[in-house]
């Protein structure tokens, strides 16, 4: 499985609109959420960097029926992303 880094994002209304990522050997690209959630599921990591420096992997967490991605693991019903500026 790969590590997708995530240089940046969006959240609207609680969920992650896009994120913007780089993949080794491909350059950069920005998922949908839909997408993102998929390749949690299929075991990639994403992993925000901020300055250069890889912070702990977004986690995927299960809420309910729902799955939400979350810098935490709180179970709270909403995305979340850490400062990436």
């Amino acid at each position: 499985m790969a590590d997708v880094l995530v240089t940046g994002g969006t959240v609207s209304d609680g969920r992650i609109a896009s994120l913007d990522v780089k993949l080794h050997g491909l350059g950069a690209r920005t998922l949908d959420r839909d997408t993102a959630l998929a390749w949690m599921r299929d075991g990639h990591s994403l992993v925000p960097v901020r300055k250069g420096a890889r912070l702990p992997n977004l986690q995927l967490v299960e809420v309910g029926d729902d799955h939400f991605i979350r810098a935490d693991t709180a179970k709270e019903s909403s995305d979340s992303l850490p400062e990436l500026d």
